[in-house]
């Protein structure tokens, strides 16, 4: 599956190592990925740009996930959100889940983006 042209995501993640590593297969498959490993960084980048969809490493620390997931709801209401390494969601909203191997974010993110017909959750 090829990538939507310059679909935007947000990468959430718990530190600037994997933030670096995801970020650049997600690159490498034609994607605009801008990391945030904080709170703060979220905010940020929310403020800054519109994004199409938001991935969330499982790792990120769940008190901190589910202020995320409501300052993502604030500002990017209708944004998926795409739980990477989970198998059932832990956010509220047009949440899906996938497993962590870049083969499973990738193919995740190529089927939301391009499909308006797959129910959250479902991948």
């Amino acid at each position: 599956m090829q990538p939507t042209p310059l679909a935007s995501l947000l990468l959430v993640v718990d530190n600037d190592d994997t933030a670096q590593t995801q970020r650049h297969w997600l690159e490498q498959a034609g994607y605009r990925v801008r990391p945030a490993v904080s709170l703060k960084e979220v905010e940020q980048a929310c403020h800054a740009e519109k994004f199409d969809m938001v991935l969330v490493a499982d790792v990120v620390e769940p008190r901190m996930k589910k202020a995320i997931g409501l300052m993502i709801r604030h500002f990017l209401p209708n944004a998926p959100i795409l739980q990477m390494g989970r198998t059932r969601p832990d956010l509220e909203g047009n949440c899906f889940v996938t497993g962590g191997s870049p083969e499973d974010v990738l193919r995740s993110v190529s089927r939301i983006l391009n499909s308006d017909d797959i129910p959250p959750a479902a991948l």
